[in-house]
């Protein structure tokens, strides 16, 4: 491949291995000038070389796409007929006290009215559900979550919640900051919440017991990092300009 005069690129191969080609390789490299510099305890190898002769590779071949299971079938006969979302909702969840409040955000469809929602449902167990079905609806949901501990939270400041929440004690549900008339035309992603505290209530153990789990893991690879804190080994980077004059292949 040739380029203009006036173009200069620089091809940077990557390597963390020993300064020299490595074992095996097909690339031969003929060093011209190197350099070493740190970035704290890593250092970097530059090596500049002559162009070198670069093997041919031959296009990948994708492979023939594995005919779909009878699961999966149904599940595209099913959807056939329902419509596509976006559950574009925002969550932050509130704790530290007696009770887990999450207030939910979203706007609508033109970006210029913002909707508030307040559930009792802890939405920190709903992440690992980024697909939701409906009897009309599939969406697709991609949780901006966030989390505050009220238990931090200055004494001398007000709550960010409102006063006079009353959920049920048995049941997930949300109570949205707005009339009927002013939801009329938020019924998909109401429909989408709907879903969300159903699947909830009826899968509350699993979510909970998953989430835990994934605390608890995280808190164990933290632990295990801080230990034994990752290193990032030498590297060498080896580059040549490339001219009007030269070609590689």
């Amino acid at each position: 491949m040739s380029y203009p005069a006036s173009a200069t690129r620089l091809f940077l191969l990557l390597s963390a291995s020993a300064i020299a080609a490595e074992p095996g390789s097909l690339i031969s490299y003929s060093e011209v000038a190197r350099k070493e510099v740190r970035l704290g305890d890593h250092k970097i190898t530059l090596i500049r070389v002559r162009p070198p002769s670069l093997p041919k590779v031959a296009p990948a071949t994708a492979a023939p796409p594995r005919p779909p299971t009878a699961e999966e079938k149904a599940y595209e006969e099913r959807v056939a007929t329902k419509g596509y979302a976006t559950l574009q909702v925002s969550a932050t969840v509130y704790f530290g006290r007696k009770t887990i409040v999450t207030e939910l955000r979203w706007r609508n469809d033109a970006g210029d009215i913002e909707y508030r929602a307040y559930s009792n449902v802890d939405f920190r167990y709903l992440t690992e559900l980024t697909q939701l079905e409906t009897e009309t609806t599939v969406y697709s949901w991609f949780p901006f979550l966030y989390e505050c501990d009220l238990a931090s939270w200055p004494k001398n400041e007000k709550s960010p919640l409102p006063p006079g929440l009353d959920f049920s004690a048995n049941e997930a549900e949300y109570f949205v900051e707005a009339g009927a008339k002013a939801l009329k035309s938020e019924e998909t992603t109401l429909a989408g919440l709907d879903y969300l505290h159903a699947y909830y209530q009826l899968h509350f153990a699993e979510l909970k017991a998953g989430y835990e789990k994934r605390e608890k893991l995280a808190a164990a690879e933290e632990k295990a990092r801080r230990k034994n804190p990752p290193t990032v080994p030498d590297s060498t980077l080896r580059w040549w300009p490339v001219t009007a004059n030269s070609s590689t292949r």
